[in-house]
């Protein structure tokens, strides 16, 4: 049986065999690894550094190859029984977003040989699954020499990383468990693209002043980041967005990311929010970073309610960890400022700017209006009796009241191709019916702060 093994294995030769085979025996005993386990999502990162790295300094062959559990190391070194070495063969695929409407399929496990023929490199980079990271391997005859590729190696795919000046997002995958309690998937963080419709300006309709306050305290920070610290401001800060929903506040974090499209963008909420420590290690891996954390007092609440005491905690030392040479700024928001930790929001270091969103004055919501109706005919429409009749309206009510009016002002149509022309008790009669069932405190639900 031994030699049906044996012959088998001939045709298909192992790793070791290979790379002896392209290097030599001697300089195969002579390599020495060394290598480090990082987050999945670095994956197409430290792909694109050993292409860059190979092209570099010049690369001898490819290898695809599947290890499975085998480390580099044992792979080289390790004297098995010729049965029990696995063979080189062709690698699975898998498909990694390296944009926002980009994939790219990566082998997961692949070895590189690089560099002169007398004085090589083994590198390997491979995708565990299971428990979710990639690790990369380096080889040369020299440790020292390793470990100085396999540091540039990192550093490279940090400053040319696929997730810089993009808009990401922090997803808490949790764990799943077979029919026994065995864990098949541990619980980890996904690092994904964001795709958001920017807001311009001409998008935008927002008071003046809260505008400013937002450019200075967020955008002019990063915009003129050089500047400030050589007069000693530090261009870290918190800012908090506070108000009742539908007031704007997702609205105005869409239009400060329109203004950084040079930042790293960082969009946190749900359970992500407890990953303190992922959050601040993303946040100074890519900056200048802006990290959006969205309602906040889901898990960052007032010490005497709060059910993640530990996590408050953590971000407390967190944000007082930074340093002011660290270029990373942070956008909170919520519903229920009452409920937020007062260690948070009154404390300058943490949250330096408090912008209260509230429902529309008359000449905002006049302003709503006429950006919501731009596409639409509206002439016999009476824009003061709209603005009379939204008083106290949010402006997610105002967009809402807009496409109801419309959808009414459909009914007196005669075909598909005709364009519906508004008149002010189209809007009458949507207001009515919007505000139809709501009693008491059940107004603030289809979008007045006092119902009427």
């Amino acid at each position: 049986m031994a030699s049906v093994f044996q012959r088998w294995f001939s045709a298909s030769p192992t790793v070791r065999e290979t790379i002896a085979d392209k290097i030599g025996e001697s300089k195969l005993r002579a390599l020495r690894i060394t290598s480090k386990d990082l987050p999945a999502f670095r994956f197409p990162d430290l792909y694109n550094a050993i292409e860059w790295h190979t092209s570099d300094v010049g690369p001898i062959d490819t290898i695809p190859t599947e290890q499975d559990n085998v480390d580099l190391n044992s792979a080289l070194h390790d004297r098995l029984n010729n049965w029990a070495q696995k063979p080189v063969k062709q690698s699975r695929m898998i498909g990694w977003s390296v944009g926002p409407t980009e994939e790219r399929n990566l082998p997961i496990d692949q070895l590189w040989i690089a560099g002169s023929r007398n004085s090589p490199t083994v590198l390997r980079l491979s995708h565990n699954a299971y428990a979710m990271q990639a690790r990369l391997e380096v080889a040369h005859a020299d440790a020292a020499e390793a470990a100085r590729i396999l540091q540039r190696l990192i550093d490279r795919s940090v400053s040319h990383s696929i997730y810089r000046g993009q808009v990401i997002e922090l997803a808490f995958v949790t764990g799943t468990k077979d029919e026994y309690g065995d864990v098949e998937q541990p619980e980890h963080l996904r690092l994904l693209f964001k795709q958001l419709e920017p807001v311009g300006e001409k998008d935008i309709v927002i008071d003046d002043d809260v505008r400013s306050v937002l450019i200075r305290n967020i955008v002019d920070l990063h915009q003129r980041r050089d500047v400030l610290k050589a007069n000693g401001v530090p261009v870290r800060r918190g800012v908090l967005l506070y108000g009742p929903p539908g007031t704007g506040k997702t609205y105005a974090c869409r239009y400060v990311f329109a203004k950084l499209p040079g930042v790293t963008r960082i969009a946190v909420t749900g359970t992500a929010l407890t990953q303190v420590t992922q959050i601040f290690n993303l946040a100074r891996l890519y900056q200048p970073s802006l990290v959006l954390l969205e309602d906040v007092d889901l898990v960052f609440a007032s010490r005497d309610i709060n059910l993640y005491s530990s996590v408050l905690g953590e971000l407390l030392d967190q944000m007082d960890g930074l340093r002011p040479y660290e270029d990373i700024g942070f956008l909170l928001t919520t519903n229920s400022i009452e409920r937020m930790e007062a260690a948070i929001k009154d404390r300058p270091g943490r949250v330096g700017q408090c912008i209260h969103f509230g429902p529309p004055k008359s000449e905002l919501r006049r302003r709503y209006l006429a950006h919501y109706l731009r596409d639409y005919a509206r002439d016999e429409v009476d824009f003061e009796a709209l603005v009379t009749m939204s008083e106290d309206a949010t402006q997610a009510f105002l967009k809402e009241w807009v496409h109801r009016a419309v959808q009414v002002a459909t009914e007196r149509l005669d075909g598909p191709d005709e364009k519906a022309r508004l008149c002010t008790d189209d809007f009458s009669h949507a207001i009515d019916e919007m505000k139809r069932f709501a009693e008491g405190s059940t107004g603030r639900i289809i979008g007045f702060v006092r119902p009427s």
